[in-house]
């Protein structure tokens, strides 16, 4: 599955400019935002506009392997339910 992991604030603009040209490509990838400042407002914004998670630097290795397992898991059971449905 395609991942694409942003700063929240970039130079030129934000995760939202981000999420707004993936999701104009045929087959987005998924939208991971780090941020310093990760809080339950950061995160509840990124889901509801359609990214996956939110990761906090300094980043721990439990944390990411977590959402990379989570991002693994949730294709996978995609894949499954796609092909007990017959489709491609």
């Amino acid at each position: 599955m395609p991942v694409v992991i942003c700063a929240s604030d970039l130079p030129d603009g934000t995760w939202r400019d981000v999420l707004y040209q993936i999701n104009t490509l045929t087959h987005p990838p998924v939208l991971v935002v780090t941020s310093r400042l990760a809080d339950d407002y950061l995160w509840g914004e990124v889901l509801n506009l359609g990214g996956y998670n939110v990761l906090a630097k300094p980043f721990q290795e439990s944390e990411v392997k977590h959402v990379v397992a989570s991002l693994w898991m949730n294709e996978h059971r995609q894949v499954h339910k796609r092909a007990a449905a017959g489709v491609a």
